[in-house]
């Protein structure tokens, strides 16, 4: 990470396509081309410093409550069945039906899971027997260890390196909303391919192991993050309604509260708040995703869309348009320019 968020940048805002999903659009509200001085001073908090790291250890398990309610219990006890005998190196686990077992192994992994989603995959047919069920690796299974440690040792040290031990979810979001601003690209490459044929290999740890991807990577990858930190968080989908496009971006929940926040869209931007925390109906006017069009968590029925859960509250509104230049953890400022360069503060203290 970058050692503090003094960055100049040159923020070209222009219409973005987004998704299969192009990643670097523009808040609705601006000129046509504006280059923006992000400064901080050393005295505040938008980065940590080295005594105020972090202390977080790797979850084997974690799991969002909108993934969880809509998954269900059954699926959730095959899934942590199935990380045990992965790190056990065994080659079945208890599942109670094959309809959880297909569903189970199409679904975590690709969601929690991200090196035993690469190096792990389903027998398929005949795999599931008497409340058991079959998968295979795709490489030795000590290689396997060998990378989901080194895998362990890349989150922990982001975590604790971004993050600090007393941080709220609020400023959790936050600090990797930053990270991801600064440290990651968008992959044009792939974005382009992927418009004349299929391209393999497309998920969160290639993303984390090349710094660069897709919305399908990213958005996963900071849901995972935010999970391993202990904020509630899953992916959610829709497609543009000006074209169809789609997209993906994470969808958070904190006290009781959801939110959008959109990692692809953040990525090379000049740290730009208009993706934070964002509305159903700012999700709507940044990137024109309807709201009964997204997919909340994943696809399992399809009953189960965006409708059915509501991101209303507009606490974060005064951030929407503008750009961080840095956040103060002990007052609970975060200090933003707006388009022009002029200077504001928005007070945050009543989410912790």
């Amino acid at each position: 990470m970058k050692r503090s968020l003094i960055k100049s940048v040159t923020v070209i805002l222009t219409a973005c396509i987004l998704t299969g999903c192009s990643a670097v659009t523009t808040p609705t509200t601006g000129s046509s081309e504006t280059e923006t001085s992000i400064e901080t001073s050393e005295s505040t908090e938008a980065t940590t410093t080295t005594e105020a790291r972090g202390h977080y250890e790797y979850k084997p398990v974690v799991m969002s409550s909108i993934f969880l309610d809509i998954m269900g219990e059954d699926m959730f006890d095959a899934y942590k069945n199935y990380i045990k005998a992965v790190q056990n190196g065994e080659e079945e686990f208890a599942v109670k039906s094959e309809n959880d077992y297909d569903w189970m192994l199409g679904q975590f992994p690709n969601k929690f899971q991200p090196v035993y989603e690469v190096y792990t995959e389903s027998n398929y047919a005949g795999a599931f027997k008497d409340g058991k069920a079959t998968f295979q690796y795709k490489i030795p299974k000590e290689e396997l260890a060998q990378k989901q440690a080194e895998f362990e040792e890349m989150v922990t040290g982001i975590l604790n390196e971004v993050l600090r031990d007393d941080y709220s979810d609020v400023e959790k979001i936050l600090a990797l909303y930053i990270y991801f601003s600064n440290n990651y690209t968008y992959d044009y490459d792939t974005y382009y391919k992927m418009n004349d044929e299929p391209v393999q290999g497309i998920c969160a740890y290639r993303f984390f192991t090349t710094k660069h991807g897709i919305c399908a990577e990213c958005s996963v990858a900071f849901s995972f993050l935010l999970l391993q930190a202990g904020v509630d968080a899953t992916v959610c989908g829709g497609n543009r309604e000006s074209d169809g496009e789609g997209h993906a971006w994470t969808y958070v929940t904190i006290n009781g509260k959801n939110y959008h926040v959109d990692p692809t869209f953040v990525m090379e931007s000049g740290n730009c708040l208009s993706y934070f925390m964002m509305t159903d109906s700012q999700r709507y006017k940044e990137g024109s995703f309807k709201k009964e069009m997204n997919t909340v968590g994943c696809h399992y029925k399809s009953d189960r869309n965006g409708s059915e859960y509501n991101a209303d509250d507009d606490f974060f509104a005064p951030l929407w348009g503008k750009y961080l230049t840095s956040f103060d953890h002990e007052k609970k400022i975060i200090y933003y320019t707006d388009i022009d360069g002029n200077k504001g503060e928005f007070d945050y203290s009543a989410f912790g």
